[in-house]
């Protein structure tokens, strides 16, 4: 009898694990993985804090001057066309990395994030910065930019109907 208590309790363990710890990555055409980030005042963010908006998630380092440029333009953008899309500056240098000093500095006034433990990058394969996705306002995950985000790419998701 205890056999089978212990067999039990052993096939419950396993499927519960199987289940509850599931991977979470981003595949182009499905819903786009949570985010685990902090603004730089310290409030969680997810996801469904955009519910029903485009978003821009832009993946960079205060390491990569490409980076530096491709956020100072993407708030060109966003001044011209507010509204269109929202902005999420994932900023993946870790925990002890000073975000707010980089921002001031470069006179940012975008929404940035800190992936503080790097979580929301190994969910959507980061490999470099500057990387971006796109989350449609249903929340599927319909583009994926590697390097700097072109002239007609913006143009395509800012103002799409003058491409």
């Amino acid at each position: 009898m205890w056999a089978n208590v212990i067999r039990f309790l052993a096939i419950s363990a396993v499927i519960f694990f199987s289940v509850s710890c599931k991977e979470e990555n981003a595949q182009l055409g499905q819903p786009a993985p949570e985010i685990a980030a902090f603004d730089l005042q310290g409030n969680k963010a997810t996801l469904s804090d955009w519910q029903g908006k485009t978003v821009l998630i832009n993946f960079w380092s205060e390491t990569c001057g490409a980076c530096i440029v491709e956020l100072q333009t993407l708030q060109q953008w966003a001044e011209k066309y507010p509204n269109r899309v929202q902005l999420v500056a994932m900023n993946i240098d870790g925990e002890n990395a000073d975000t707010q000093a980089v921002v001031t500095k470069r006179q940012l006034n975008l929404p940035v994030f800190k992936d503080q433990m790097k979580i929301t990058a190994e969910r959507y394969q980061l490999i470099g910065t500057p990387t971006s996705f796109v989350i449609d306002p249903n929340g599927k995950l319909l583009h994926k930019f590697e390097g700097l985000l072109s002239e007609n790419d913006l143009q395509q998701l800012f103002n799409p109907t003058k491409s």
